[in-house]
C-alpha cells in the first residue's frame, strides 16, 4: 500500500494509491515524520513493534496485525507475548526483550521458529533495539521481524542436496562419514562395538552395456530400496558413488550380529528385478569391518570393509567376507558362506 497526502491542516495525511508512496509536492515542506511513520507502519512487509519495560505492546504495524488474525492494529496494544503465542513462546521471548531493556543492548538477526495451529513451523528473523529517551534510560522496545520460511524451506532443499544422492536419494559420502564419525564417538564413550558393510553390484558394467546408463540407474533405484528394506531404521544405507554402496550397522555389537543382516541383505537383492519389460538378477559383493576391531577411525574401517569387498569379487563374487579382529590386511580375512 502507497500513500498520498495533504490534510486540510497543512500536515500530510495517509491515503491509499496505487503504485509507490507518492508525497504531494503542492507544499515545499517535506513530510512530517508522523507521516512517515504512520507510513511505514501501514505499508510495510514487515512486523513493527514497540514494548514497554513490562514486555507490553505500545504499537504495532498493521502487517502484524494481519498476520495474527487481528483488523485493527490497536487491538493488540497492552498484550504480551505470552497472551499472543502462548507461554512457552512467550517466556523465551520475555526473557530476551528483559535482557535488551536490562543490558542496553540489541539482538541482531535472531532466528526463531514458531509452531502454527495447522501443524507448519513459521520461521523468522528478527531485529530488536533498546528504546532509550532523552535522559539516557531505557524506556523499552522496538523490533523488527520479517518471515523467512521461503529462505529457510530452500535452505534445507540446499542441504538436502548437499547430502544425498541424487539419483537415490540416499545418504551420500559426506553424510554417511559425518554419521560413522558421530558412531565412532559414541561407540568410544559406550564401549560398544558396531559393523561396517562396503558393498558392490557385481557385473553392473554389463548391465549397463546391455540395456543403456538409464536403464543402469533404474537397477541402482530398485537396490536402494530393497537395501534400506533390509535393514533397521537407526542403520544407515549409503550411495558413495557408482554401483558401490556402504551400510553402517549401528545395532551388530558383536560380530555374529552382522551375519544375519549381511545374509538378509543378499536374499533381499537374490530376487530378479523387473525393470521396463527386462528381467535382471543382481548379485553384490560385501565386505565387513568391525569396530573395534578393525580400526579406530572412519577411514581405517572403510578400507578394511573395502579390501574384504575386493576379496569377494575376485572369488567370483555374490557373497560376503569379513574382516578378522585385528587384521585388517591382506591374508587376514575369513569368508563367511
Amino acid at each position: 500500500m502507497s500513500w498520498q497526502s495533504k490534510r486540510s491542516d497543512g500536515d500530510f495525511a495517509a491515503k491509499p494509491t496505487r503504485g509507490h508512496l507518492v508525497v504531494s509536492t503542492s507544499s515545499p515542506d517535506p513530510p512530517s515524520d508522523s507521516f512517515l511513520f504512520h507510513a511505514l507502519m501501514e505499508s510495510t512487509a514487515d512486523s513493527i513493534y514497540f514494548k514497554d519495560r513490562d514486555c507490553r505492546l505500545l504499537r504495532v504495524s498493521r502487517k502484524m496485525a494481519q498476520d495474527l488474525g487481528f483488523s485493527d492494529p490497536s487491538e493488540l496494544i497492552g498484550k504480551t507475548d505470552i497472551d499472543l503465542f502462548g507461554e512457552a513462546f512467550g517466556q523465551g521471548t520475555r526473557l530476551d526483550d528483559t535482557r535488551i531493556m536490562e543490558m542496553s543492548r540489541p539482538i541482531i538477526g535472531l532466528i526463531e521458529s514458531r509452531q502454527l495451529d495447522n501443524g507448519r513451523t513459521n520461521w523468522t528473523l528478527t531485529t530488536k533495539l533498546p528504546l532509550v529517551d532523552e535522559s539516557g534510560a531505557v524506556t523499552g522496545l522496538v523490533g523488527i521481524t520479517r518471515e523467512i520460511n521461503e529462505i529457510r524451506e530452500t535452505e534445507v532443499v540446499l542441504q538436502h542436496l548437499a547430502t544425498h544422492d541424487t539419483l537415490t536419494d540416499l545418504p551420500n559420502r559426506f553424510l554417511m562419514l559425518d554419521r560413522l564419525s558421530q558412531l565412532l564417538a559414541r561407540a568410544k564413550r559406550s564401549g560398544s562395538a558396531f559393523a561396517v558393510l562396503y558393498m558392490d553390484i557385481d557385473h553392473f558394467k554389463d548391465v549397463n552395456d546391455s540395456y543403456g546408463h538409464e536403464f543402469g540407474d533404474l537397477l541402482l533405484r530398485a537396490v536402494a530400496k530393497r537395501l534400506t528394506k533390509s535393514v533397521r531404521q537407526s542403520d544407515t544405507v549409503a550411495r558413495i558413488g557408482g554401483d558401490e554402496f556402504v551400510i553402517i550397522l549401528e545395532t551388530a555389537h558383536e560380530i555374529r550380529d552382522a551375519e544375519p543382516v549381511t545374509l538378509r541383505v543378499q536374499r533381499a537383492l537374490a530376487t530378479s528385478f523387473n525393470l521396463e519389460r527386462h528381467r535382471v538378477k543382481a548379485t553384490v559383493s560385501i565386505g565387513l569391518s568391525f569396530y573395534p576391531y578393525n580400526g579406530a577411525d572412519a577411514d581405517t574401517l572403510l578400507r578394511a570393509a573395502d579390501y574384504a569387498m575386493y576379496l569377494a569379487k575376485r572369488e567370483g563374487g555374490n557373497r560376503h567376507i569379513s574382516c578378522l579382529p585385528g587384521l585388517p590386511l591382506p591374508g587376514g580375512v575369513v569368508e563367511k558362506e
